[in-house]
């Protein structure tokens, strides 16, 4: 991989303001940050609570994407593709897991086999994509794929292929308590509050400037705002536009394009939402350029499809869709749905604090054109279940295309897939499958990238979702802390360079 997707950086101003009194301040040797999500299942790796292990400091995997967008060594320190199906990763020397078990081939390919057999594995590494796991010798892991492909190697980037020690592994859901690498060791969990840590002094990469750590799971955005604030926390990620919009001198707030588009997720496995007319009448009665400017505050951009058009796998020439409510009433009429006639439900989740914004707008212009729709708001956990079942008519998602492996290749499959782990919209096109297996084996990144940017044209083109906003990340950091940065697909956040500022 190259700096291609590296995406930018951008801090916005600062404004004078004074602390507010009386917080509860951690220690000048820990660290807190405020994180949106928790685990929500127990720790399970081939969820999104392996998640939470890296942003932690706690889990590592064979390969990370660094801060600039780069593929580099992470637990393996080489790899080359010995065969078109295998992989050979050279396993880092001298490692140790925190329970005092040293790493080793054995080691890593239990870890990658346990959650290859969970019952439902990670949507970029389960056996549709990878055949299998060996110990060719105690420092060298195999890897093989049913058929050729060039993103192993990012693959084991994500965070649901993180190694924890085998004892972590042997009870009916994973133990992270004192089983990792990272700069930090989790010590103590306090259920659906926080994640305790602690600095492991023997981490291979050097000691962390922390000698403590504490993640906690806070899904208000406000309090996230009020705690960064008022010094109870240090790091407080994902702050919406309505929060901090003028910042008190004591805090940064750092913002950042993002590989992440917030869409509306159509369930196109069921009538009419199977015919193409009544997707594109939706699409084209949403207006992106207003919900831009409104919901989000000019702090997004106006999708153009999946992929925003800083990204090399955009399509060459792609715009946002342009509002158009005679063609969108037009449209409906010729796929015979008369006004008021389609039941339609909107689905968006709690987690997300500009959801029920976003589906109110959305909910009036539908209206527009004789659709009435429904809102309903909940925790994510209590939709999906549903929403993987196809029991719904649409759901707004913000999901990156590059966080379960860095490449869209695996977002594309995924998502839009015949059999992808993710596919919401229960889409299905043999043909776009066909050209997706071929893109993923293709070595060449520019004919890689050239055959996904024609498969977002084709999402775009036949309203397979409506792609509503590119996003940014908005951090807030104390200048208390130096030392941060934001990740570009949010696996890592307290890291060992993470320091108390003089």
């Amino acid at each position: 991989m190259t700096k291609d997707f590296s995406l930018r950086l951008r801090v916005i101003g600062l404004a004078a303001a004074l602390l507010l009194p009386g917080a509860a301040r951690a220690a000048s040797d820990t660290v807190v940050l405020a994180e949106i999500f928790g685990p929500r299942a127990g720790w399970a790796l081939e969820t999104d609570d392996a998640f939470v292990l890296t942003k932690a400091g706690c889990m590592e995997m064979l390969t990370r994407i660094d801060f600039d967008g780069t593929v580099k060594p992470g637990l393996a320190t080489a790899w080359t593709q010995s065969a078109p199906t295998a992989w050979d990763f050279t396993i880092r020397q001298g490692v140790t897991f925190t329970d005092g078990r040293p790493l080793d081939a054995e080691a890593v390919a239990g870890a990658l086999t346990h959650v290859l057999k969970t019952p439902a594995p990670p949507r970029g590494f389960n056996p549709r994509l990878i055949s299998g796991v060996s110990v060719i010798d105690p420092k060298t892991v195999r890897i093989t794929t049913p058929s050729p492909s060039v993103l192993v190697p990012l693959r084991v980037a994500g965070p649901s292929t993180g190694i924890l020690s085998p004892a972590a592994l042997q009870g009916e859901r994973p133990n992270p308590i004192r089983a990792c690498t990272g700069p930090f060791t989790a010590v103590e969990e306090v259920p659906r509050q926080a994640l305790k840590l602690e600095r492991n002094p023997a981490y291979w990469g050097g000691p962390a400037n922390y000698a403590r750590a504490e993640l906690r799971f806070i899904p208000d955005a406000q309090v996230r705002a009020t705690m960064v604030q008022t010094g109870e926390v240090q790091i407080a990620t994902a702050m919406p536009v309505t929060a901090l919009r003028t910042p008190p001198a004591n805090i940064r707030v750092i913002s950042t394009d993002l590989p992440r588009v917030t869409s509306l997720y159509l369930n196109t496995a069921k009538p009419p939402f199977d015919d193409v007319r009544v997707r594109r009448a939706i699409q084209a009665a949403i207006d992106t350029s207003a919900i831009a400017a409104s919901v989000y505050e000019g702090l997004a951009k106006p999708a153009q499809g999946p992929f925003a058009a800083i990204e090399p796998w955009a399509p060459a020439g792609a715009a946002p869709i342009k509002a158009d409510v005679a063609r969108a009433r037009a449209l409906l009429a010729e796929a015979g749905v008369k006004p008021g006639s389609l039941p339609f439900e909107i689905l968006g989740y709690t987690e997300r604090s500009e959801m029920a914004d976003l589906a109110a707008v959305l909910q009036a212009e539908l209206g527009e054109i004789g659709i009435k729709a429904t809102v309903r708001v909940a925790g994510y956990a209590a939709l999906e279940p549903d929403v993987l079942a196809g029991k719904f008519d649409s759901m707004l998602l913000s999901r990156s295309h590059l966080t379960d492996v860095p490449d869209p290749g695996a977002f594309l499959v995924a998502d839009y897939g015949c059999k992808g782990g993710y596919n919401l919209s229960h889409f299905c096109r043999p043909a776009l499958d066909a050209q997706l297996d071929a893109a993923t084996a293709e070595p060449e990144a520019a004919k890689r990238f050239a055959a996904y940017a024609e498969a977002a044209k084709m999402l775009q083109d036949e309203a397979v979702s409506v792609f509503i906003v590119h996003e940014q990340q908005r951090d807030a950091v104390s200048t208390s802390v130096t030392g941060f940065r934001t990740h570009p697909l949010a696996h890592y956040i307290l890291t060992r360079d993470l320091k108390a500022a003089n």
